[in-house]
């Protein structure tokens, strides 16, 4: 999708160079760590559009020149189909080259990868969780105690799990402390100890893993090494329900739909304000039209709020450059409030917002939940905006 002919119109259009990115200017090659660094700020969307395709095609053209962070990167890129066609081969090789110069967050990387494979691939994984785990890699710890725990990729030895997750766990790991629970639950490789489970479950709980608030909610239920509460075993499973919702987390039933701008003074509401935000909304003023949009989502007092129109106000001051009308309009596409629920669209007025220097805290969540192809197409979609839109 990145090859597209209206990708490849947008990247000329902003005078970014659309051949091998191995060269600054004639007979000067780029040092990797400089491609790095930009294919970081691609990534990010530090300070330029938010762009996969482009950052994949610099940290490949790092990763070739052996810059083991970009052999990374390149190979995650390849494995989710982010900014380029996934391909689980090549995302192995990437992985295979950045693992190899003994970083143990490379090596635990490419384990992840290999873990989802047969059962070939999940011994070779279970292998480089140790030798991540060696070098003091919590998670990896945590990754291998789980093979134990089930038995894939290695023999199933409950004591051997144990082992690996009571580290982690006595420095807050969540995960770890979620699995130790239920060994202790399940007298697996331990004495059964509820109350010993209850404690870990609920520091678990209280980190936000929600497995853990489904676990301590039946320990509540059942009476399991604490006094027995329908009420605390509804609560815990109402947060587990909440965590786990389809919903983006910033976007979460009881959060408000559009945010206010704290730079700016919230406009009079009486009739003489009112008349003059009509007329500078009316003659294009982006702040104008942001205020209105505002009004329009989220009125003062009883006032009813029209979220077509605030999506209409929102977008004319999106369209004129106003950074958080781009991330209101976002969030409007996002719930499906005023405007049918979008995520291509959601996503494509985030970048546009991050470029314009308003951060959306809620774009991983949401870049979680979309596919691939969903996001290269909203950021194809926004870089051709973007050349639209008049210089802030």
């Amino acid at each position: 999708m990145r090859r597209s002919l209206l990708f490849r119109a947008a990247l000329l259009a902003a005078g970014l160079a659309a051949g091998p990115v191995l060269a600054q200017d004639a007979g000067t090659a780029r040092p990797p760590e400089g491609m790095f660094a930009e294919a970081e700020r691609y990534h990010e969307g530090r300070g330029v559009l938010q762009n996969f395709g482009r950052a994949a095609e610099l940290y490949r053209a790092a990763a070739e020149a052996g810059h083991a962070e970009a052999q990374n990167r390149l190979g995650q890129y390849l494995h989710t189909g982010l900014g380029l066609p996934a391909d689980r081969a090549q995302a192995i090789v990437w992985l295979e080259k950045a693992a190899a110069q003994g970083d143990p967050q490379h090596v635990f990387d490419l384990a992840r990868v290999l873990e989802q494979g047969d059962p070939d691939a999940q011994a070779r994984a279970a292998t480089l969780y140790a030798q991540a785990a060696e070098a003091g890699h919590q998670e990896a710890m945590v990754s291998l105690g789980v093979m134990y725990q089930n038995g894939t990729g290695v023999a199933q030895d409950y004591a051997r799990a144990l082992d690996l997750y009571g580290g982690p766990a006595a420095a807050g790991n969540a995960r770890a402390q979620n699995n130790l629970g239920l060994l202790y639950v399940r007298a697996h490789g331990v004495e059964q100890d509820y109350p010993r489970a209850v404690s870990l479950f609920r520091a678990a709980a209280e980190q936000g893993l929600p497995i853990a608030m489904t676990n301590l909610s039946v320990m509540y239920a059942n009476g399991f090494g604490i006094e027995q509460s329908d009420a605390l075993a509804e609560f815990w499973a109402r947060q587990a329900s909440q965590v786990r919702q389809d919903a983006v987390s910033a976007l979460a039933p009881g959060a408000p739909v559009c945010l206010f701008d704290p730079r700016l003074q919230e406009p009079a509401t009486d009739s003489a304000g009112l008349d003059a935000l009509s007329r500078g909304a009316e003659g294009g003023d982006p702040v104008a039209l942001f205020l209105a949009g505002w009004l329009a989502c989220s009125p003062p007092g009883t006032t009813a709020p029209d979220p077509r129109r605030a999506a209409r106000l929102f977008r004319a001051a999106a369209e004129r450059g106003s950074g958080p009308a781009m991330l209101n309009l976002a969030r409007l596409y996002i719930r499906g409030y005023g405007v049918p629920q979008d995520f291509v669209l959601g996503y494509m007025w985030l970048t546009l917002a991050g470029s314009a220097g308003i951060p959306a805290s809620h774009a991983e969540d949401l870049l979680r939940r979309m596919t691939p192809a969903q996001v290269n197409e909203a950021q194809e979609r926004a870089a051709v905006i973007w050349q639209r839109m008049p210089p802030l």
